[in-house]
């Protein structure tokens, strides 16, 4: 089966059920097969396995099982998906003359492919069609999903009856005419003999729970990623180029080394032009081994060295994209008004329409917004789990979790049943937009509601070291680490407010954008998935042509239809005002609160508004 190539990394991936788009057939994905370059050669990735792996571990350890899963790297390839096999799932089809419910094995059905040929009703003889097909499937937190079971009763099979709303009320009668005899509709036993649980659930099999990918996002990945980890060199090279301001990693401003040039002279310490133009040179250049130092011992007395390896990640992405340094192929192409202003890039738009957007840009309390073209985006695919996306949740016996649920295993992908661990990866180009606060207003904002005045000398340094990155599934404590809750929470709500906006003015589905945080730089960068087509226009083009509109749109976040239950129950944060889709949002949608942008309750306190 071929499909547009990113969506194995986020669909049509082993374990995964889907509705076939020729027919109205469903099946199973079964394996995943390699891409081929058009000489029909596999191709393989170019990226640093290690830096893939260790970044993956980082939250595939937070599962109950990741003690008990092969994680060996040894025994793991990464690949770059090109197409799938499946096989007819579910196998349970019911009969459009008898009404009985024919249970099929995997063998009976295999080559049955829905268009055109049949199979027929094991109790009438009649011919079953694709649309005779079953939907549901039973499932179980441990990743096993199966049939239904079919009960037997008199030799005449058994017909699915609805009577009510809630797929609960449904039941099984039997087809035989002097028969009533009914039982209760229900999935079974799991069939995985490695499971002791006890919450297999019948759904519909295309239920967004039955199937949830787990995956990765990373920018810009290099070879030289591989050794980060242990290279305190390179981690402090990257944390150093980041407070550096672009003008002080490279030669000194000529017209700053004139005037003070001109000041030396006047004073006395220059006796010529060219010495005086020397001195001055050597004053304000930057000694880089110095600032190197000093940023080692910051991280040395802030940071341990599990900290320090994330944050040295996370700046390496952000200067990917803000430095041209560090985008070795000259490959990512990118701007910010500012330089639409003064002329370094061309543009169609007139000088009053850009002083307009940045007015409004600073009235946002943003400090950057940069359009970037060629974002470098690797996604990854390690694994998946089943009712519940998240390591913390579960399912009990009731429909909701309780206090007793099982979290739900991670299900690592395998093209058998005894072969290796595979780990889906590709790279695309998107087009994106970088969204930072401004960190000045960040910090009054603050000191106005959490803090109190603060006397800080160095915001960057300041942001480091208070913000934390909880990760795709955590919290972050309020009581213990006040700042950093704010602070991420602003961001992220920040984020989701501008990725609605964009949805309603571009036409795109909220599963189509994705957010990428990068917390402690107070950025955001939101792309287009690469497996969505571009047909309503690009993200790119909306920015530059109405970024007016962008920001007037955020307003609308304010408003939720489930006030006031929304802001007395739920810190101002719901499935109907800021919640997204699980491929969209980088936190599983923790850390979200309409009251930080517009000010209400947040974590049972009453707070002013960044906006």
């Amino acid at each position: 089966m071929e499909r547009k190539k990113s969506k194995f990394l986020y669909d049509f991936l082993p374990g995964a059920t889907f509705n076939h788009s020729e027919t109205n057939l469903s099946g199973l994905i079964g394996y995943i097969n390699q891409d081929y370059d058009d000489r029909g050669q596999p191709i393989t990735p170019n990226l640093p396995s290690q830096y893939i792996f260790r970044r993956v571990k980082r939250y595939a350890s937070k599962w109950d099982n990741w003690e008990q899963m092969d994680f060996n790297e040894t025994a793991i390839d990464i690949i770059q998906p090109g197409s799938a096999n499946f096989e007819v799932f579910p196998r349970v089809f019911a009969c459009g003359n008898c009404g009985t419910a024919n249970q099929f094995h995997y063998n009976d059905i295999k080559d049955f492919t829905g268009a055109g040929n049949t199979i027929n009703c094991e109790r009438c003889g009649d011919a079953l069609h694709d649309h005779h097909q079953m939907r549901f499937a039973a499932v179980c937190s441990c990743g096993q999903i199966q049939d239904i079971l079919v009960p037997d009763h008199c030799g005449a099979g058994m017909e699915f009856r609805e009577s009510g709303v809630k797929l609960s009320d449904s039941y099984w009668r039997c087809t035989n005419p002097g028969c009533d005899v009914t039982e209760d509709f229900y999935g079974g036993k799991c069939l995985n003999s490695a499971c002791d649980r006890n919450d297999l659930r019948t759904l519909p099999h295309s239920a967004s729970t039955t199937f949830y990918p787990q995956t990765q996002t990373l920018v810009n990945v290099r070879q030289d990623l591989d050794t980060l980890h242990t290279n305190d060199r390179f981690q402090v090279e990257i944390v150093s180029d980041y407070l550096l301001d672009d003008s002080e990693l490279g030669e000194p401003d000529p017209d700053a080394v004139m005037d003070l040039a001109m000041d030396l002279l006047q004073q006395g310490d220059a006796e010529s032009n060219e010495e005086a133009r020397k001195m001055a040179k050597e004053r304000l250049e930057v000694d880089i081994t110095e600032h190197r130092d000093e940023t080692a011992a910051f991280l040395r007395d802030v940071f341990d060295e599990q900290e320090q390896v994330k944050l040295s990640e996370e700046l390496f992405e952000y200067l990917s994209i803000t430095n041209d340094s560090y985008d070795e192929a000259d490959y990512i192409y990118s701007y910010t008004f500012e330089e639409l202003q003064s002329g370094a890039v061309d543009t169609h738009l007139e000088s009053d329409q850009i002083e307009g957007y940045i007015t409004e840009r600073d009235r946002r309390n943003l400090s950057q917004v940069r359009l970037v073209k060629n974002f470098p985006i690797t996604t990854v695919t390690y694994g998946y789990t089943r009712l519940s996306p998240e390591p913390t949740g579960g399912f009990g016996g009731d429909e909701t979790p309780d206090d007793d649920a099982v979290p739900p295993a991670l299900n690592l992908f395998r093209s058998g049943e005894w072969a290796e661990g595979q780990i889906f990866a590709r790279t695309n180009d998107a087009e994106a937009v970088v969204l930072s606060l401004d960190k000045t207003a960040v910090r009054e904002w603050v000191s106005e509601n959490f803090t109190g005045e603060l006397a800080i000398d160095d915001l960057d340094r300041w942001f480091l070291s208070q913000v934390t990155d909880p990760g795709r599934f955590g919290t972050i404590d309020s009581e213990t680490d006040p700042v950093s809750r704010a602070v991420y929470t602003l961001l992220h709500t920040y984020s989701h407010a501008v990725i609605d906006a964009i949805g309603a003015l571009s036409g795109y589905g909220r599963e189509s954008l994705v957010e990428h945080l990068l917390p402690r730089t107070l950025s955001t960068v939101i792309y287009k998935r690469a497996d969505t087509d571009y047909s309503l226009g690009s993200i790119f083009t909306l920015f530059e042509e109405r970024f007016l509109d962008v920001m007037a749109q955020i307003e609308e976040a304010e408003f939720c239809t489930y006030d006031t239950i929304c802001r007395t129950d739920h810190n101002c944060a719901c499935e109907d005002c800021l919640y997204l889709s699980n491929i969209t949002c980088a936190n599983s949608n923790n850390n979200l609160s309409r009251s930080v942008l517009f000010g209400g309750p947040f974590d049972e306190e009453e707070i002013n508004g960044f906006l």
